[in-house]
């Protein structure tokens, strides 16, 4: 702001104008006789004190500028120091555990909390070499976890650019949408679908027959129960993959307790 545009230094210009008015007529007054010099001297000196006080006018509407300045300079700075007492996370999510206390003072840097993101959780698995040929990122998975109410489903989103040398496996990262069931840390089990083209083979898991370590299935043939072994695969709950033994369409007898082949059996559909 302009020093001028101040009252204190409009009125103090105001009288130094004045002064400077009446010392020009007393000049001109003295030079034609009318008034004595002595009247003259008393006009000048009035106007270099109005002149003296206008320039002390301006000087401490100045100085008070500056004061002000360094007020909001310093206004600013406790904002900022305010605002640097709030900790702000960089993403949504939890806090799982504080690492300071109130009143504590830490050094630059330091930890002040442990902020776990829940979702999306990161999916981590590892994939047996056998099988990392066929994993690609982008296949959907299907993840379980104990106690969860149902499985969910993902996509993975990357894999290690190489194979442990410890245990040879691939590791493999999937983004899965929590819905609030889930917690970081559970341990979960994964089916990745590296062939969406190929269907398979299912059967419910109690339809499964194990003796003497051979696995078999009874179908119904012609009304009648017929044993077929079977060469399983994946393994959910409550289905079972099917990799050889059986066929799509087949007849499978579920919970066949102590059915024999042979023995004639009634279709209830």
């Amino acid at each position: 702001m302009n020093p001028e545009q101040t009252g204190t230094v409009r009125q103090a210009r105001a009288l130094m104008d004045e002064a400077r008015t009446n010392r020009q007529r007393a000049v001109t007054l003295v030079e034609q006789g009318v008034i004595a010099r002595a009247e003259y001297e008393a006009a000048d000196a009035a106007y270099k004190v109005a002149q003296s006080r206008y320039q002390d006018a301006v000087e401490e509407i100045r100085n008070r500028q500056a004061i002000v300045s360094q007020r909001r300079s310093e206004l600013a700075l406790a904002r900022q120091q305010l605002a640097d007492t709030t900790v702000h996370a960089p993403f949504d999510g939890i806090v799982q555990d504080k690492r300071a206390s109130v009143g504590e003072y830490l050094a630059a840097g330091a930890p002040v909390v442990k902020i776990v993101k829940v979702n999306p959780l990161r999916f981590r698995a590892e994939v047996p070499e056998r099988d990392a040929a066929g994993v690609r990122a982008g296949q959907r998975l299907h993840v379980s976890v104990d106690g969860a109410p149902h499985d969910y489903a993902g996509r993975v989103t990357r894999l290690s650019p190489t194979i442990t040398e410890q245990n040879r496996v691939l590791v493999v990262e999937a983004d899965i949408n929590n819905d609030g069931a889930l917690r970081p840390g559970s341990f979960a089990r994964a089916e990745i679908v590296t062939n969406d083209a190929n269907m398979g083979v299912t059967v419910p898991t109690n339809a499964i027959v194990t003796f003497a370590g051979i696995e078999k299935v009874i179908v119904v043939e012609n009304n009648k129960a017929v044993e077929k072994p079977v060469t399983t695969g994946r393994r959910a709950a409550e289905w079972t993959e099917i990799v050889a033994g059986v066929n799509t369409g087949d007849e499978v007898v579920i919970n066949p307790g102590n059915l024999q082949s042979g023995q004639p059996v009634t279709v209830t559909k």
